[in-house]
């Protein structure tokens, strides 16, 4: 059903860009020590900063897609894969500033 549902929304016309906590056949894990679920706490990271690989103080599309995997995968021992779609159309933007 994800595929499906993340198909129709990356569709060309939509412009929506995904980002997801794992795949369809995976448990999006929790952590205590992280106070958050492992992708929350990988995407609060990310968006306030640690995804700015260019360090021009933005992160984009691109650097989060990069970022939130990586990430995941390490504080899951690779248990956990989170998974984006967008469209082919949609541009790297930046999402958010840096501060």
């Amino acid at each position: 059903m994800w595929i499906k549902f993340a198909s129709e929304l990356a569709d060309a016309e939509s412009g929506v860009v995904v980002f997801s906590s794992s795949t369809g056949k995976q448990f999006s894990l929790e952590m205590d020590e992280l106070k958050n679920g492992v992708f929350t706490k990988s995407l609060i990271e990310g968006l306030a900063g640690q995804a700015d690989y260019s360090e021009d103080r933005f992160v984009s599309i691109a650097e989060l897609e990069a970022y939130l995997p990586e990430r995941v995968k390490e504080l899951t021992n690779g248990r956990q894969k989170p998974v984006s779609a967008k469209p082919q159309a949609v541009e790297d933007y930046k999402i958010v500033e840096v501060k």
